[in-house]
């Protein structure tokens, strides 16, 4: 008896178990931008599965290093990790030009780099990742866009 319990306790998890939310991604937006930046702010990219499913796709987040005066953001892949998929950043200060990434990537886009010493910014990114549901193709899309704001 006990070893049917076992069992089934053992098929439950197999079943409950997401593919999708297993493989977790091992970089860290500062681990990308490298030593001496923190994270200052994020914003989170979302939308439906076909199923009904709410996914969290990916994470943008802004970095700032005060020794050197620039931000570095990111676009962290939340969903899909280790699968290419299209997602996109950028930057920019309204006295200079933006450094911009968008790639066909597994674990994130970027880093982009802006001098934003006494400017402030913008910063918007998004994800695109292409699934699979019942025979169909579906892309799950979402981007943002921030505010001028971080004016230091």
């Amino acid at each position: 008896m006990a070893k049917r319990i076992l069992l089934a306790a053992l098929l439950g998890l197999a079943v409950t178990a997401s593919p999708a939310a297993a493989i977790k991604n091992p970089y860290t937006a500062t681990g990308v931008c490298g030593a001496g930046y923190s994270v200052i702010d994020r914003h989170k990219l979302y939308d439906t599965h076909p199923d009904g499913r709410r996914i969290h796709l990916a994470d943008m987040v802004l970095t700032y290093n005060t020794a050197t005066g620039k931000n570095c953001a990111v676009t962290m892949k939340r969903f899909r990790v280790g699968k290419p998929d299209y997602m996109w950043i950028s930057i920019q200060t309204r006295r200079a030009g933006d450094g911009n990434s968008a790639q066909n990537l597994q674990y994130f886009a970027g880093p982009s780099y802006v001098f934003a010493r006494h400017r402030c910014i913008v910063w918007h990114g998004g994800a695109e990742l292409d699934v699979t549901y019942h025979h169909a193709h579906y892309t799950l899309y979402d981007a943002w866009r921030s505010k001028w704001s971080h004016c230091s």
